[in-house]
């Protein structure tokens, strides 16, 4: 459904269409209403409207219509109670001969102008104006090119002497019409922050009686009988902003009146005045997320001071641009913080404009506070775990290794239960120590050595935790041999006692135990290395019986030797 209420037919003065925004536009002939604005003509407009459904609404002076309801017919009949005649029966009336201040209606109160009357000698009250570009016809409907039958009378008629009379001499008289150019200045220029516009009108050849210009904007000047000039006074309001909008205003004349006689040229040049922009500054200022998660995302938002009429581009110091839409004062893009890790790395972001275009601004500047925003760490922990070799042979090296679960940032130091320390590089997740273990022996002691992490430190981990498993390797026994030797006296007389003594390679740990073949045991005490005993040889008798006497080791026990092994040689003793 189209939003257009109405369609200006025709106009006279300056009539204003104000939206609900509150921008007011001159209007001309052709221009369409939109819905929602409201139509003001002022205390010298009138317009004649054509709405929608063709009905026609005519305003007179100082008469205001909304758009909102231009179906209402309690509108329309307020409206047109307030209208003066048309445009057009005006015009008509005019031709027929009509003196339109005697014979129409007095028009209704409204407000007063924006200044005083002018004083003698020319000038008007203030007319108020907006800048614009605008132009309007100055053609109001009928000539203001002076009479009809000013030609017959440019003639001089003599009088004769009256010879009836007294001989008395008869004045002549001269019937001169006096043609004259008509040349309107103005203001050279404002600016948007408002004041006064000053037009001038100047004739060639002074009126005998006041000379009335009407302007397209609706002012009026006056000419006094006997000058040559007159100005009005137009106020133009402050239509200050911090757009690029400089413009001008222009105005014409539409019609003289008056001037006992004077033939004016009206100059078909419309008097222009220049609108210069005052510099207003709209500031972009960056804003970001107050705070994030490693990993999270951090939105980053221009706010403009005033709203963009084309895009803005606006280019952020970590590569991002951000753009603000025609009509917005805000646009944002996210940015995405690197993952999270199991470092400390908590920091703060900080990011700032480096260059803002667009939106039509007089003047865009880019605030220079940085956006700031906290990284918040989020605690991920890290793994020290021990590991050994599994097992080794007494008197090898066991090899104690830490394994991280992340690579370290900086050195870390583990210390282990056994009183040793592995450092383990930055960039690295592992680092070992060697042990060595006690020297080989002859003993039984295979065995388990078990070792722990005690503590663990550095690496700039958030949190870095010792695995409490332990590390344990096996001592394998190597297999050493111990004898036991069986030495007896060399020869005893018969009757006489055979000494057996046990002699063992390494001193024993516990007691040892040795039988012997002759039934007797030995025992060689936890420390030492020889036992002996004892043996009674039969007594002396008569016979030949000298013989020799061999014992051996039939067994041997005890000792903690990893192997106790008897010599097998005899011991022999002989009987004399």
């Amino acid at each position: 459904m189209s939003s257009v209420v109405a369609i200006v037919k025709s106009i006279v003065g300056q009539v204003i269409a104000v939206s609900p925004e509150g921008i007011r536009r001159v209007l001309i002939e052709g221009d369409r209403l939109l819905s929602g604005e409201e139509v003001l003509t002022g205390p010298g407009g009138a317009v004649t409207l054509e709405l929608a459904d063709g009905r026609v609404l005519d305003l007179g002076r100082d008469s205001q219509w909304s758009a909102d309801a231009p179906d209402s017919s309690t509108d329309l009949s307020q409206a047109t109670a307030q209208a003066a005649p048309s445009v057009e029966e005006l015009q008509q009336a005019i031709a027929a001969g009509v003196d339109p201040t005697t014979e129409l209606e007095a028009t209704a109160a409204g407000p007063s102008s924006a200044g005083g009357g002018g004083a003698l000698g020319g000038g008007h009250s203030f007319v108020m104006l907006e800048e614009t570009a605008g132009r309007v016809d100055p053609t109001v409907g009928f000539p203001t090119d002076g009479l009809g039958f000013a030609a017959v009378l440019d003639g001089e008629e003599v009088g004769v002497l009256d010879t009836t009379s007294n001989n008395q001499l008869t004045t002549p008289t001269t019937d001169t019409n006096v043609a004259t150019d008509l040349a309107l200045g103005a203001t050279p220029s404002i600016s948007e922050a408002g004041g006064v516009i000053v037009y001038t009108a100047t004739v060639g050849q002074a009126p005998t009686t006041n000379l009335v210009i009407t302007l397209s904007n609706g002012a009026v000047i006056v000419i006094p009988a006997g000058q040559t000039s007159g100005s009005v006074n137009v106020v133009v309001p402050a239509g200050d902003t911090p757009y690029i909008d400089g413009g001008q205003i222009s105005a014409t004349v539409t019609g003289t009146t008056g001037g006992g006689g004077l033939t004016v040229t009206v100059p078909q040049t419309p008097a222009v005045t220049q609108v210069t922009d005052t510099i207003d500054t709209t500031t972009a200022t960056l804003t970001a997320t107050p705070s994030v998660t490693e990993g999270g995302v951090i939105t980053y938002t221009v706010t403009l001071s005033n709203p963009a009429q084309t895009p803005v581009t606006v280019t952020l110091s970590n590569g991002q641009t951000i753009t603000v839409e025609a009509g917005k004062t805000q646009g944002s893009v996210d940015f995405q913080t690197p993952a999270n890790d199991v470092y400390n790395n908590g920091s703060t972001v900080s990011t700032t404009i480096t260059g803002a275009t667009g939106g039509n601004f007089e003047q865009l500047t880019p605030n220079p506070t940085p956006a700031q925003t906290t990284i918040n760490d989020s605690v991920d922990t890290t793994t020290a775990t021990l590991t050994a070799t599994p097992s080794v042979t007494e008197g090898g090296v066991i090899t104690y290794t830490v394994t991280l679960s992340n690579p370290a940032q900086t050195p870390v130091t583990v210390t282990l239960s056994n009183g040793q320390t592995i450092t383990v590089e930055a960039g690295k997740t592992q680092g070992s120590v060697d042990f060595e273990t006690p020297a080989n022996d002859v003993y039984n002691n295979g065995s388990t050595v078990s070792v722990t992490i005690e503590s663990a430190t550095g690496g700039n981990f958030e949190q870095l935790t010792p695995n409490p498993t332990p590390a344990q390797t096996t001592i394998n026994d190597s297999v050493d041999n111990t004898t036991a030797t069986l030495t007896a006296s060399p020869s005893v007389t018969e009757g006489g006692v055979i000494t057996y003594t046990v002699t063992l390679s390494n001193p024993a740990q516990t007691p040892v135990t040795v039988t012997l073949s002759n039934g007797q045991t030995i025992t060689v005490e936890a420390g030492k290395t020889q036992g002996s005993v004892d043996f009674q040889t039969p007594a002396n008798d008569v016979y030949n019986n000298g013989s020799t006497v061999s014992t051996t080791i039939t067994g041997a026990t005890g000792g903690n030797f990893e192997q106790l092994t008897p010599n097998p040689t005899p011991a022999q003793t002989t009987i004399n």
